[in-house]
């Protein structure tokens, strides 16, 4: 082709490497061979990258489950050719610190050649009479049978043993397939052998993350702030038919907005406290993300606006001809406004021309900020960079279609369709505001919608919609090299707080994927107005999620959250924060290096929050996003990166690549004021939690997963001990909560009824309060609803509910919506449906409550005597969650995004004749999943009689085992938080 192309070495490590590793499930196979090398016979790979071979291999190696060994490794080599090339291998083991085993044979070749190795007796030999040295000695079968071995490298004598049927019988088929029987990791080629040892070695045995290596992915994920639009029009009230709150907000978070302000030129104007309050009332009402709202000038309101100005996001002056009744061309006027506005708050003016420099004039004289709207000539650009370099407080915003598009562009769009104020301007003006970019303080939309028949018409008016196309436009420039990630950050999130004092939207951050390329359509999704002036330009980058205060609020073309859930920023509380100004140029050249002044200012924002005291790494990378494996919730990594001015970048999704180097940012959150409400009390009910402490323990024990997946020992509860009392049977809930204290380094006391003194009468509040003598924390169930309450009401201790009869099963709960999180990435919007027992399942009950905290709907397979109680229905119904009953699994699948499978309860039934009419009506089966969505998850609480069957566990929808393991995480979480660690 005539290209250059520079050669890479790949055995000697520079450049980018990867490496494929088999897989292959021989646990599932009993007596399959465990033979595996390089020939890739296998039912899967994993690759890797690396620096070098060796990284790439050991990370390869990890992401098949593979588990570095520690200390113990057992070598048994066949052959006297395979000793002697893996001589120096061994030599490096040995360096490494490891303890040595092996068969006879091989501990006689390596002891000869000054390697300390302890030999191990083979355990197959037939000693039928009896064998003192099986009496006398431990046996390699012995030693895997305890997991006493990190790591078995048995060599077959013959490379081609694995497929013959001798094989089957030597000593070397029985340790692998004992190995592998024990979970004891397992290595049988002498070439992966030699690599893996070196790998060791080099590597060491946790490789680190690598962005650059590690990230590499045809869909390029990004996580950005969540992203401000200071200047858009929604039109109401006065104009719905082109735009109201509802619309104009889902279009804003469709393209990545998290916070609009709202212009004044609405019908009535807001002009004073009536039409304020009216405006604000709409928005409370209608809008999906955050807003504020402009205060509009006119010519008699100067004396008024001072007295709500604390509300409003600023006040702007309307100086030049455009789309409004409040346009001043009357200096007095202006200098009346200029001296009665607050100066600590923001004027912000629609000014053309000339007009820059007599606006400019005026701010000059009151020594006091203004902010240029919509910059669009080169004149207009130069006047300004001008006073920027002669010390004048000035800032001022550009709009996409000023950027993209010149009057040139009108034979396209159409001269009527084509109306904008200011009008596109010449290539030249284009060129010169890109020349200038270090000028421009922010983007915005000046979202201005209109209906296409108004545009159309003989006097269309003046405006074009901008919500949804402004971040993929500005994007496309940034994949060309025009613009950087950190261009948009400054200018639609940084220099928009800093000047209109906006406050820090917690856990808010927008993901996009810059590699995705599509053509804009004739018309976006959700703006009213059904037309737009880039329809058909192709480009780079595309919206994918955006997270609201914790809440999915937009996911692939949806928007989740309902109108009303935005919030009016200026009614947040006040806090006083420093925040610099953007700074005046100094330089032509070089106007990003100016100093900041430091201005102290009072601004609003949400109350502080936890996730902000972690420190974490270099910002340079806080933007990337690893490769999802499958959605996540927020999962919110603790050590989350900050900017100077405070904002948290939110974490990266979970589930990195190469896991081994998350210790760190999987530390165990330090206190979180939201849950410190639980430290020392009674968790009784799923009623006790608001939304916004399960969204904290739920980040809690997403960290605290991460850090048991990555084999890091805690001990934030050793010296504590926890009673595990249950007076009903169990298997997940008593394990989970003992594993969880265990996990933490506390400890357990097991309580039995039959072997306590309960067989002697002692009733349940004595043996209770005498078990919080000897704990910290009591685990409780008790076949009777009530009674763990009642117990609760005795004790002095904190008791945590395990399950009260047919009453609840608060961390069950917990659980449930844990995994639906992790499963599907949000709760909210989805359908429910729950199948079994409805009357008896405690489980569902405590689930059904917990689920009022979000908007979802529920749907109801049983039979006709275990339907829900009706006390719980009208609950939920309070509530406005909608509800439904249907007769089959069939009729209820198509459309449901969560199935929960619960079993006919036999114990909880009077009689065999009732159990028997109710069991077995609804079986889920691999036919009846077909009818299912693609991303439908199976959950269910566990055991199981027939209900699911069998053949369903391979579905990947199938999450109830994936389920149980939550339990043990969100079990460590709530007894860490009960007992003050967090």
């Amino acid at each position: 082709m005539g290209e250059e192309v520079e050669p890479v070495g790949l055995m000697t490590g520079t450049g980018i490497v990867g490496v494929k590793v088999p897989q292959f499930s021989f646990s599932r196979l009993a007596g399959a061979d465990v033979v595996l090398g390089v020939e890739m016979t296998s039912t899967g790979e994993v690759a890797c990258f690396g620096e070098n071979r060796y990284e790439a291999y050991l990370k390869a190696m990890l992401s098949t489950g593979f588990k570095i060994p520690k200390k113990n490794i057992l070598l048994s080599i066949g052959s006297y050719k395979n000793k002697s090339e893996l001589l120096s291998t061994v030599q490096s083991l040995e360096q490494l610190g490891y303890s040595l085993y092996a068969s006879l044979g091989t501990a006689d070749f390596y002891t000869e050649h000054g390697i300390k190795i302890k030999a191990v007796e083979w355990p197959f030999e037939d000693c039928d009479n009896g064998c003192p040295l099986k009496e006398k000695h431990r046996s390699i079968v012995n030693y895997l049978e305890e997991n006493h071995f990190d790591l078995v490298i048995n060599l077959s004598m013959r490379n081609s043993g694995g497929r013959r049927l001798s094989s089957f019988v030597t000593k070397g088929y029985r340790t692998r397939r004992l190995a592998i029987d024990c979970s004891v990791p397992l290595i049988t080629d002498i070439k992966c052998t030699k690599l893996f040892v070196e790998a060791l070695r080099l590597v060491g045995t946790n490789p680190p993350v690598k962005t650059h290596v590690d990230s590499m992915t045809s869909h390029k994920l990004i996580r950005l702030p969540g992203l401000i639009d200071v200047h858009v029009h929604l039109r109401e009230p006065g104009g719905t038919h082109k735009e109201d709150f509802d619309s104009g907000t889902s279009a804003a978070l469709a393209g990545g907005i998290t916070m609009v302000c709202a212009m004044p030129n609405t019908n009535p104007p807001v002009v004073d406290l009536n039409s304020f309050a009216l405006v604000q009332k709409l928005a409370t009402a209608g809008a999906r993300c955050d807003f504020a709202l402009y205060l509009g000038a006119s010519h008699d309101n100067a004396d008024v606006l001072p007295l709500i100005s604390n509300s409003a996001a600023g006040l702007k002056m309307y100086l030049n001809d455009t789309y409004s009744t409040l346009k001043m061309d009357n200096v007095s006027l202006w200098m009346e406004h200029f001296e009665k506005w607050p100066k600590h708050l923001p004027i912000v003016v629609h000014a053309e021309r000339q007009t820059v420099a007599a606006i400019l004039m005026v701010a000059q004289l009151y020594q006091r900020p203004v902010h240029i709207c919509h910059v669009a000539r080169k004149e207009e650009i130069q006047i300004i960079r001008a006073a920027k370099q002669k010390g004048l407080q000035v800032t001022c915003e550009v709009a996409p279609h000023h950027l993209f598009l010149s009057e040139e562009d009108l034979e396209i769009i159409g001269h009527a369709k084509g109306q904008v104020r200011p009008m596109l301007g010449t290539k030249e003006d284009v060129k010169a505001l890109w020349d200038n970019m270090d000028v421009i303080d922010c983007f915005a939309t000046d979202h201005a919608p209109h209906s296409v028949e108004e545009k159309n018409s003989e006097m269309p008016p003046p405006g074009y919609p901008g919500l949804e196309t402004m971040l993929p436009l500005l994007l496309t420039a940034v994949s060309e090299g025009r613009l950087s990630v950190d261009d948009l950050v400054k200018r639609l999130y940084e220099n928009p707080r800093k000047i209109f004092s906006l406050p820090i939207q917690e856990n808010t951050y927008v993901e996009v994927d810059l590699e995705q390329e599509w053509i804009i359509p004739s018309y976006m999704q959700f703006t009213k107005s059904k037309w737009t002036p880039f329809e058909g330009r192709k480009v780079k980058g595309k919206v994918r999620r955006v997270v609201l205060r914790g809440e999915v609020a937009y996911i692939d073309g949806q928007v989740l959250v309902p109108p009303g859930y935005g919030q009016d920023v200026r009614a947040w509380p006040l806090v006083g924060v420093s925040l610099p100004i953007p700074p005046p140029l100094t330089a032509v050249k070089t106007p990003e290096h100016s100093k900041h002044s430091i201005q102290t200012e009072t601004i609003r924002t949400r109350p502080a929050s936890p996730r902000r005291m972690a420190s974490g790494p270099a910002v340079d990378a806080r933007f990337h996003l690893p490769p999802r494996i499958h959605r996540s919730s927020d999962p919110g990594l603790l050590n989350d990166p900050m900017s100077q001015d405070g904002y948290v970048y939110p974490p990266p999704v979970s589930r990195l690549l190469s896991p081994q180097n998350l210790a760190a940012q999987a530390a165990p959150h330090p206190y979180s004021p939201l849950l410190h409400y639980f430290v020392g009390q009674h968790v009784l009910s799923v009623r006790q939690f608001s939304k916004d402490q399960l969204s904290h323990l739920f980040n809690v024990a997403h960290n605290l997963r991460l850090t048991v997946q990555k084999d890091r020992s805690l001990d934030i509860l050793k010296g504590k001990v926890m009673a595990s009392m249950f007076y009903e049977v169990s298997t997940r809930t008593s394990s989970s909560f003992a594993a969880a204290m265990q996990r933490l380094g506390g400890s357990v006391i097991y309580f039995s009824e039959a072997t306590s003194s309960v067989q002697k009468g002692e009733s349940l509040l004595d043996t209770v309060q005498t078990m919080c003598c000897y704990v910290d924390v009591v685990v409780l169930r008790h076949p009777e609803p009530g009674a763990v309450e009642l117990a609760a009401k005795n004790c002095r201790k904190p008791i945590i509910n395990a399950g009260d009869g047919v009453g609840e099963h608060p961390t069950q709960a917990l659980l449930d919506i844990f995994t639906i999180r992790e499963e599907l990435g949000t709760v909210n919007g989805m359908t429910i449906t729950m199948v079994g027992d409805l009357k008896h399942g405690r489980t569902v009950h405590s689930l059904a409550y917990l689920l009022t905290l979000y908007r979802v709907n529920l749907r109801y397979v049983t039979p006709r005597n275990l339907r829900m109680p009706q006390n719980i229905i009208h609950f939920l119904e309070s509530r406005g969650i909608k509800q439904e009953e249907f007769d089959s699994l069939e009729e209820a699948l198509p459309d449901t995004d969560v199935l929960y499978m619960t079993r006919i309860q036999k114990e909880r039934f009077d009689s065999e004749e009732e159990y028997e009419a109710c069991f077995g009506q609804f079986i889920l089966t691999p036919h009846i999943m077909t009818r299912g969505k693609k991303k439908m998850v199976v959950m269910h609480p566990l055991p199981r009689v027939n209900e699911v069957s069998v053949e369903v566990d391979s579905d990947p929808r199938a999450a109830y085992f994936r389920q149980a393991e939550n339990g043990m995480y969100i079990r460590m979480a709530l007894l860490a938080t009960v007992l003050g660690k967090f």
